[in-house]
């Protein structure tokens, strides 16, 4: 087995990674390798992993999740109500859809007021968004696609939208690796605060991701506050930032400012004003 083998191996046998996506497993361990010798590698992707994934999902309380999911089961058949109760003390597990639920039913009246209800959404490095499906009134027929990291948020997903009965699905997908199918097929492509995470990972992914993107509209957020409420200037530097790659590649948007989070909708026809 090469260095690289060897670093995934230890990574996919550790109690805190083994629900990563293989794929991210197999990336992370390729840039260990890069960088350091085989004494160091595994220690070096562990401290990665945590910078890109446990900081976040260390955050998210499964167990809570599945005992909401749980009860939906136990209810039977569980009406709009019940699981509108569900996804709404679920999504309060993790402070980036908490942060969101105040407004979270008029930014989706408001953004499909101006570009339409789609046929198709990929909602990529997901979180716990798709737990909002039932505030975005999608029509039937819908196609829903939800895609993160972590095998064990996928699966609570799916779990939830057998609920839901739509055309909904979640995947365990890395898009740092490559994007999925639907990345030239959907309408609406969701990237909710994803652009500082991955930027992390690979500075200057923002402007190749955008650039591959296929989609009709891209809705792209960053939090205009820290999580203790300050502005703190976050919201001008992301601004400078996302607005530098525009007029880089030419996009025509709108912006749409809430509470605690900035908005930008990219058109890449280029009709936005």
């Amino acid at each position: 087995m090469d260095i690289k083998g060897m670093v995934f191996q230890e990574l996919k046998a550790s109690k805190k990674y083994r629900y990563v996506c293989e794929d991210t497993l197999q990336r992370i361990a390729g840039w260990a390798v890069e960088r350091y010798d085989a004494k160091k590698a595994v220690k070096a992707a562990k401290n990665k992993l945590h910078q890109v994934y446990g900081a976040y999902f260390e955050k998210m309380n499964i167990d809570k999740i599945r005992e909401q999911l749980d009860k939906l089961a136990g209810a039977g058949t569980p009406d709009e109500t019940a699981f509108k109760t569900a996804a709404l003390t679920i999504m309060k597990h993790h402070t980036s859809t908490a942060e969101r639920l105040p407004f979270m039913e008029q930014f989706y009246a408001d953004l499909f007021a101006r570009i339409g209800k789609p046929r198709k959404i990929l909602d990529l490095a997901c979180g716990l968004n798709p737990f909002s499906v039932p505030w975005m009134g999608l029509g039937p027929g819908v196609e829903y696609i939800a895609i993160d990291i972590d095998t064990r948020l996928m699966a609570a997903i799916n779990t939830y939208f057998k609920y839901l009965g739509g055309s909904y699905i979640a995947r365990c997908w890395d898009i740092l690796v490559s994007l999925p199918q639907e990345a030239e097929e959907a309408d609406v492509v969701f990237l909710l605060k994803t652009l500082p995470c991955l930027e992390q990972q690979d500075k200057g992914i923002s402007e190749k991701l955008i650039k591959a993107l296929k989609a009709k509209y891209m809705v792209i957020s960053f939090p205009s506050k820290s999580l203790t409420g300050k502005s703190r200037g976050m919201a001008g530097h992301y601004n400078r930032f996302i607005l530098e790659i525009f007029d880089k590649l030419g996009l025509g948007h709108f912006k749409m400012e809430y509470a605690n989070e900035v908005f930008y909708i990219v058109n890449s026809n280029n009709s936005c004003g």
